[in-house]
């Protein structure tokens, strides 16, 4: 059992900034994160600020180039190693090991569900959590390093049910190796060897952290909760400032090359904040937002939105002002919608699943070039691999892959 620093106890709803051991002095600054497409696509939103770009081209057409069956559904974003091995994970509490061809190599049972996407650190280690209260993290082969249980955090008077300590955001890794995930009501940080560097608490009662977290330009870490707090922390977990919205926030924000932050909440809002915190705009796009936002090359902000009739919205950066937005199939329902985050390809081309059951690419400028229905709604974000594959997860229980284009 590794040991684990438990915070003081806090009846109330606001989140508690005096709640961290923090074990690292200062922050370690961090290099412009740039797409890993070229090297495989290693980390949830394809790089550690959560843009969503790549650095080579998509498909340009929907032609299948193999489809890889699973036990349970596909929720999250797969991962793709520089060799092109695609990680993938399914409800069926699996994550799989998958080749270009599409042929398993193998497959770790992770005890409960999986509703995080794999990180890859550089030494092929791969790191994600499950809903049997883990991060676990494997080598290249798939075996086991080390298992960190979340239930250790549970304080007094809480009680490990209930899925209260799943592990249900996808991990970041920083600079430095640390890895960096939310579970419940916390934050932690864990170092490369699986122990503690530190944990915060954002809060009690319905405070829970369904936002991945997002690195600044300089470390900083960023995240939101369903108890409406927007945070900004530095690498020591010390809160640097934190914003309330008026909905919960599920949406992973997404950094700027200049540095701004950009999220959203279920109060249909998208912000654009300065690294320190000061507010540049916001745009109100009147419906629920709960897909990670994307940044295109030229820093378009793109966002999608819930409802009935869902749709992705182009936004200017510097502005907020709307450019353009595509609808997708109308439907019925609170949790119709789109929940997958936009991919933009070297060329601005988009990519994206809905809750419609059909796979979208867009031109840059949002005319439909393409769409695949399969068999379910995709939640699941498009990613690509280094040669240009378009690999997309469907409620169906199938991996997809777009062969790149010619």
């Amino acid at each position: 059992m590794l040991s684990l620093w438990t915070a003081c106890g806090n009846t109330s709803n606001e989140p508690s900034v005096s709640e961290t051991k923090a074990e690292i002095s200062e922050a370690v600054p961090l290099p412009p994160a740039q797409s890993h497409a070229r090297m495989g696509w290693t980390t949830f939103r394809g790089d550690t600020r959560r843009t969503g770009r790549a650095l080579v081209n998509g498909p340009r057409n929907a032609h299948l180039k193999w489809v890889f069956r699973t036990g349970g559904r596909i929720y999250a974003d797969a991962a793709v190693a520089p060799d092109n091995t695609v990680y993938v994970a399914s409800f069926d509490r699996f994550l799989y090991a998958v080749n270009g061809a599409g042929r398993e190599i193998w497959s770790y049972d992770a005890g409960g569900k999986i509703w995080t996407s794999p990180a890859i650190a550089k030494d092929g280690t791969i790191y994600f959590g499950s809903d049997a209260d883990r991060l676990i993290a494997l080598d290249s082969t798939g075996t086991e390093r080390w298992i960190f249980s979340t239930t250790q955090a549970t304080e007094k008077g809480d009680k490990a049910e209930d899925g209260r300590w799943d592990v249900d955001t996808s991990p970041v890794i920083t600079a430095d190796g640390s890895i960096i995930f939310g579970c419940h009501l916390h934050l932690y940080a864990l170092r490369p060897s699986g122990a503690m560097r530190w944990h915060f608490k954002a809060g009690t009662g319905k405070a829970k952290i369904f936002s991945s977290p997002t690195l600044g330009m300089d470390g900083s870490i960023y995240f939101g909760t369903q108890g409406r707090y927007f945070f900004a922390l530095n690498q020591s977990a010390k809160v640097l400032w934190h914003l309330k919205t008026e909905g919960d926030i599920d949406s992973t924000p997404a950094v700027g090359d200049d540095g701004t932050v950009y999220f959203a909440a279920d109060d249909g809002v998208v912000r654009a904040v300065h690294p320190s915190g000061q507010q540049r705009w916001a745009t109100s796009l009147s419906a629920p937002i709960r897909a990670p936002i994307a940044i295109g090359h030229d820093g378009t902000v793109f966002v999608s939105t819930y409802g009935k009739r869902p749709f992705l919205a182009a936004l200017t950066g510097s502005t907020g002002v709307e450019r353009w937005r595509f609808y997708i199939e109308p439907g019925d329902g609170a949790f119709y919608g789109i929940q997958s985050g936009a991919l933009i390809d070297k060329e601005g081309y988009i990519y994206f699943g809905g809750r419609d059951h059909f796979i979208y690419c867009l031109s840059p400028g949002g005319t439909l070039i393409w769409r695949y229905k399969t068999g379910n709604q995709v939640d699941a974000s498009p990613v690509i691999g280094p040669d240009g594959t378009l690999y997309v997860g469907s409620d169906d229980k199938r991996l997809y892959a777009f062969a790149p284009a010619p």
